[in-house]
């Protein structure tokens, strides 16, 4: 068995296909964490996983639209309904296949392209609405979902709060792919890191070598690894480009496999007993 533990496979790309997207699935065993992003997507992703066996979701809001008005071509509706932690809270009691509350944390990436922000406030109404499902994530026992971008010490200085106040809490950072003095960061803080496609792409020359992320993943422990696909983004190596699912986390398996020089199911074992200590679940219909 196989734990695709960050899909969006409830999200529009899949609308055409989806039933053959499942049986590519079941072909291999692969069961996976379908993730909101919004009230709405959250609550598509709670009906999504009640429908299918092999599916279970998460529930949270993206710092993205905390702080801009951007929308995903996939997350229609998404600034319709304001962030509202009531709403997020009811979901979780919604429904048994909840395991998790995100994606949420902190974006900068659009800072600079809207210079008519407030830049100290929208750091803080991000951080905010983090701590705030954080908080929820503990309340309930369930994991926390990080999303980093651009968020340098921040994240980190936020994700010391979050373990110093909850020290049980499980957190995931979600597709991982900065640099190893992060790493080094959020490993100590006892994170998870989701790894996807990413680590199989061929790295920038100007990435310093201990910032490769293969050689990252190389030299991390195994027991703070958790695999991801983030469809339908970032498809691995050889089928970059495509439309990503979660049948394509094989080849993030093969890829680490050779790595760290041991066998594909060595690390389908390791990642999915790490997948089933962090969501608290046995992933059985």
């Amino acid at each position: 068995m196989l734990i695709d533990t960050h899909s969006h496979l409830h999200f529009a790309r899949f609308d055409e296909d989806r039933l053959a997207v499942h049986a590519r699935m079941a072909d291999f065993n692969i069961k996976n964490i379908t993730i909101g992003t919004a009230i709405n997507t959250s609550r598509e992703a709670v009906n999504y996983a009640e429908l299918h066996e092999d599916t279970w979701c998460a529930v949270g809001y993206h710092p993205e639209h905390v702080t801009s008005d951007y929308e995903d071509e996939n997350e229609k509706g998404a600034l319709d309904e304001p962030y509202n932690i009531k709403k997020l809270e009811n979901l979780i009691q919604s429904s048994q296949r909840v395991l998790a509350v995100g994606e949420c944390g902190l974006d900068y990436h659009y800072f600079s392209k809207n210079p008519d922000l407030n830049i100290d406030k929208a750091k803080t109404d991000q951080l905010n609405i983090f701590l705030e499902q954080a908080d929820l994530s503990a309340r309930y026992n369930k994991a926390l979902i990080v999303h980093s971008r651009d968020a340098g010490q921040d994240i980190i200085q936020a994700i010391k709060y979050i373990r110093d106040k909850y020290p049980s809490l499980q957190i995931v950072i979600h597709g991982f792919s900065d640099t190893w003095q992060q790493a080094q960061s959020f490993l100590d803080l006892n994170c998870y890191l989701g790894i996807g496609g990413i680590v199989t792409f061929k790295p920038r020359k100007s990435v310093p070598e201990q910032d490769i992320l293969s050689n990252i993943v190389k030299k991390m422990p195994l027991n703070q690894l958790l695999l991801e696909t983030d469809c339908p983004w970032l498809a691995p190596v050889p089928v970059r480009g495509e439309r990503n699912e979660p049948s394509y986390i094989k080849y993030i398996v093969e890829f680490i496999a050779n790595l760290r020089g041991i066998s594909f199911t060595k690390i389908s074992k390791i990642t999915t007993e790490n997948a089933i200590t962090c969501f608290q679940c046995e992933f059985n219909s």
